[in-house]
């Protein structure tokens, strides 16, 4: 396949939206965010579905001092699979530290509108020297000689830190913090992990210093939702669950209508109906089918499709999963989903009839694979297919 233009800016799209021009949908999420960003939710999505660019879309609206809101929050974006805490200490002492550095690079941002002012923020780099000079001011003693083991707070310490930050902040025109906690399912696999959400929850429920002045999103999959429903985590107990779906068609409109300008590129209705179609709506199979549109002008459909196959072959077998690896479908997701293909729309009582799966069982399921994308919730109880580049994928797979 040929190599896209250097220049277009969505030619990756397995990293997260950086640039709020190119951001589109989520409005629900994000309006819920800045009305109350001292809550803590939970945000469900399988991989490629928009996780990380929701989080860094939250983080933008959060930072932007135009959206009239009296109570801000200040955003901390921390990427739990990037960072690997060792243990609740060292969890403790990363919240401080990124939210310390998130601090002082906010300081040296310019007033300016909020795309400027967003990319000045990210593109700004502090060493960790900013968290250790604070802690130090605070008599938070630090053995400098060992700081891979120093790296760890314990909660007076924590509430110390935390509470004279919020004092900073409120100078800085911010009421609290808000940490986007990424790849949360990373605590679920370690032994500490009933410790961190008891943490967490403590803070939350019962520590009225910290209370009001702390938000919490966290995002995940099916290892985090499983892991409520296996041991009752006493955080997410407390947390309101969203779950991220495709776009809307109205919204996925106006995203290839983007495209199209930037690409200077007329797309009739027709055509745009049948990226709709396959992509069904998910906004990474929208940009990538776009972006062999745009590589392939004079293809057929049928080698536009199977260029497309080809292309997600790996994405698609990942969401499958028959090698069975943690965080995808299993068997009963992919029963399920071969079953809503045969009858294009179904609730969980029709497809346990369909199935001989029970009813619980083919709730949970569909509410994994519709966190993939790959199906719609039309209403509180129907799901249809979504995506029938995925569909023919998987009718492909079979003997």
């Amino acid at each position: 396949m040929q190599n896209f233009p250097v220049e277009r800016p969505f030619d990756n799209f397995r990293v997260a939206i950086t640039d709020p021009s190119h951001f589109f949908g989520r409005s629900e999420l994000l309006n819920t965010m800045l009305k109350s960003p001292f809550q803590v939710r939970i945000l469900l999505a399988g991989r490629r579905l928009g996780k990380t660019s929701a989080l860094r879309a939250v983080e933008w609206n959060l930072l932007n001092p135009n959206t009239g809101n009296p109570r801000r929050a200040f955003p901390v974006l921390i990427n739990l699979q990037l960072e690997q805490p060792k243990d609740l200490d060292n969890l403790r002492y990363l919240l401080i530290a990124r939210l310390r550095e998130a601090i002082e690079r906010w300081r040296e941002v310019p007033l300016a509108g909020i795309r400027q002012m967003y990319h000045e923020f990210l593109s700004q780099v502090k060493s960790g020297e900013v968290t250790v000079s604070f802690l130090k001011q605070l008599n938070i003693k630090f053995n400098i000689n060992n700081p891979d083991y120093e790296r760890r707070l314990n909660n007076d310490s924590f509430r110390l830190a935390f509470l004279k930050t919020i004092e900073e902040l409120r100078k800085l025109n911010f009421q609290g913090v808000c940490f986007l906690i990424d790849g949360a399912e990373f605590i679920v696999r370690q032994n500490w992990a009933s410790d961190a959400w008891s943490y967490l929850r403590g803070l939350k429920d019962t520590d009225t210093a910290i209370k009001p002045f702390l938000g919490l999103l966290l995002s995940g999959y099916r290892d985090l939702k499983e892991y409520q429903q296996r041991v009752g985590s006493p955080l997410l107990n407390i947390a309101e669950i969203e779950w991220l779906a495709p776009l809307s068609e109205e919204e996925t409109k106006k995203l290839i209508g983007d495209r199209a300008e930037q690409e200077q590129i007329s797309f009739p209705d027709q055509k745009m109906t049948s990226i709709i179609e396959w992509s069904g709506c998910h906004p990474y199979l929208i940009q990538q089918t776009l972006n062999i549109i745009f590589d392939y002008q004079t293809d057929s459909c049928t080698n536009l499709i199977n260029k497309l196959i080809q292309y997600h072959d790996k994405d698609f077998s990942s969401w499958w999963n028959e090698e069975q690896h943690s965080g995808c479908f299993g068997e009963t997701e992919r029963t399920v989903y071969q079953a809503l293909v045969e009858n294009r729309k179904g609730t969980p009582k029709t497809l346990a009839q369909y199935t001989g799966f029970s009813r619980g069982n083919v709730a949970d399921a569909l509410e994994v694979i519709a966190g993939t994308g790959v199906i719609r919730l039309l209403d509180e109880e129907y799901y249809a297919v979504g995506s029938q580049l995925f569909e023919e994928w998987v009718t492909q797979q079979t003997p």
